[in-house]
C-alpha cells in the first residue's frame, strides 16, 4: 500500500500523510516525525499488527477524520499517539501490536539516549521492557535485522528532513528491504 508524505508549506498547511492507491486514498492521522520510524521498524521486524497495519486496515477513523478537518482546533485531536480524539487512556485504545511496535521503535531510535545505537544497544534497551511480546520478538530477530532497522530509520528521517516544503516522500506499507536500500543510496528525497 502506498504511503505519500507531503511536507506542509507553513504552520496552517501541516504535513499530510495519504495512504492507499488509485481511488482508495485517504488521509491518515500520523505525526510524521514520530510515525515514519514506526513504518520502518514495523516493516523490518515484521510487526503485522502495529500502527501501520491498523492504518492500512482502516483503523483510527475518528483520528483520521479529525486530522483532515478544516478547523485547526479539531485537527489537534487527530493524533493517534495521544488518543486525544477518543479521550480514552492509552491502555484502553492502544492494541498489543501497536504497543509492541511503539516499544520497539522507541528502543531502535534510542528515544531516551541510553547506550549505543547498535544491535547490542537495542537488545539491551528491549531487555529492560516489561512486555512479553518483546521477548518473543528478540528470539526471532538477528543483529543484522536490527542494524537494518537502525540504518533504515536514519535514512527515512534524513530524506524527510531534506524534503522541501510542498515536497513529497513516497514510501509503502510495508517497506521492502529493496526500498530501504534505495533510500540509503539516494542522497536526498524526491522533490515532486
Amino acid at each position: 500500500m502506498q504511503v505519500t508524505v507531503v511536507r506542509g508549506t507553513h504552520a496552517r498547511n501541516r504535513d499530510r500523510v495519504l495512504l492507499g492507491e488509485g481511488d482508495d486514498v485517504r488521509r491518515v492521522a500520523v505525526h510524521v516525525v514520530h510515525d515514519l520510524p514506526h513504518l520502518v521498524v514495523e516493516s523490518v521486524f515484521d510487526i503485522t499488527d502495529g500502527l501501520w497495519a491498523e492504518l492500512a486496515a482502516g483503523g483510527h477513523v475518528e483520528a483520521n477524520r479529525a486530522a483532515s478537518a478544516r478547523d485547526p482546533k479539531h485537527q489537534k485531536r487527530g493524533r493517534i499517539v495521544s488518543g486525544a480524539v477518543t479521550g480514552a487512556e492509552t491502555g484502553e485504545w492502544l492494541s498489543a501490536g501497536h504497543r509492541l511496535a511503539k516499544t520497539v521503535t522507541n528502543c531502535v531510535i534510542n528515544r531516551w539516549g541510553e547506550g549505543p545505537d547498535s544491535p547490542h544497544g537495542v537488545r539491551a534497551r528491549l531487555a529492560q521492557q516489561d512486555d512479553p511480546g518483546v521477548a518473543t520478538l528478540l528470539e526471532r530477530v538477528d543483529d543484522e535485522t536490527i542494524a537494518i532497522a537502525i540504518r533504515g530509520v536514519r535514512d527515512v528521517q534524513r530524506h524527510w528532513q531534506q524534503t522541501p516544503p510542498g515536497g513529497t516522500l513516497r514510501l509503502s506499507w510495508p517497506l521492502s528491504f529493496r526500498r530501504l536500500e534505495q533510500l540509503a543510496a539516494r542522497p536526498t528525497a524526491s522533490r515532486e
